[in-house]
């Protein structure tokens, strides 16, 4: 099977730290393998040498299939993906900023996209806004489908309101599931993305003070990408609320947005089906507003 293996070598003193900030048991961690790809004719069984599945196994034994991938994908293990992330927090970051972290993990589609969030309360920075709390996170995402890349990227959370943010398009890294792949050393991503949040608290700083109207709200929240009339009614209602905390600000319009993107209750509770996909689109919403925050219509409103 063709997999992605980190180096062997490891620092002990790195990975003895690592081990006591972090569990190295977690529901993302199920070995998978590869099953041949074809299709029954007439004539038997073909077999597809171009292409193969990638399987793991349920509560029973049975095998799931993850995804329908090329002959040349290679399986980057979640648990060996987030053991080096961790020890990259080990060695770039100071005890005060590791303490309390925390770790969630969500999965889609039966495990064939893996997310893992990490929250790092003692990273935190002041936006002059007494109901909020800012502080820094990062996400992990894997995937076995084929279509779904390595990402590694960061934002912030409000403690507040546990809305989790994402900054933007410059502090995220792809990588693809192909014969070549490697991954790179995160520690300078790491210190940069740090860097950016707090440069982001300045702009952040400036959104909790500047006051908008109900139809500044509303215009900039039709320039949404892919975004329904209905969506923007509940977006409106759910504004409101923020005013109530955040006051009339372009913050209320962002936390909204955020909250959104985080929630699944109430007005943005996600249908249910068969394809246990929640994980997956609560993901795809913050994608959309990290989209969004890039139009030009927030970009006037929140100048």
């Amino acid at each position: 099977m063709n997999v992605v293996h980190f180096p062997e070598v490891i620092n002990q003193q790195t990975e003895n730290k690592r081990l006591e900030l972090f569990s190295d048991e977690s529901s993302l961690y199920f070995p998978t393998w590869e099953l041949p790809a074809g299709a029954e004719g007439r004539k038997g069984w073909y077999k597809d040498d171009n292409a193969k599945y990638i399987a793991r196994s349920d509560t029973q034994g049975n095998p799931i299939l993850l995804g329908h991938v090329g002959k040349n994908y290679k399986v980057l293990p979640m648990k060996e993906l987030c053991q080096q992330i961790e020890r990259t927090f080990v060695e770039v970051m100071t005890d005060d900023q590791l303490r309390g972290v925390q770790r969630t993990d969500q999965s889609s589609y039966y495990g064939s996209m893996c997310i893992r969030n990490y929250i790092f309360p003692s990273i935190t920075t002041d936006i002059e806004s007494r109901t909020s709390h800012v502080a820094f996170r990062t996400i992990a995402v894997n995937g076995y489908d084929g279509s779904s890349s390595f990402k590694f990227y960061n934002g912030a959370i409000d403690f507040f309101c546990t809305n989790g943010m994402v900054s933007g398009i410059y502090d995220m890294m792809v990588k693809r599931h192909t014969a070549g792949l490697t991954i790179p050393k995160l520690d300078d991503k790491l210190r940069k993305s740090i860097d950016i949040f707090y440069t982001q608290a300045e702009q952040w700083k400036k959104w909790v003070g500047k006051e908008i109207t109900d139809d500044d709200a509303r215009e900039c929240y039709e320039a949404m990408p892919r975004i329904s009339e209905r969506r923007v009614e509940q977006m409106m209602r759910q504004f409101h609320i923020e005013c109530l905390t955040h006051g009339r600000t372009v913050w209320a319009l962002y936390s909204a947005a955020t909250y959104f993107a985080t929630h699944n209750e109430g007005e943005f509770s996600i249908r249910e089906t068969n394809n246990d996909h929640s994980a997956a689109t609560l993901l795809h919403r913050e994608q959309q507003v990290r989209s969004w925050l890039s139009t030009d219509t927030f970009e006037r409103l929140a100048a």
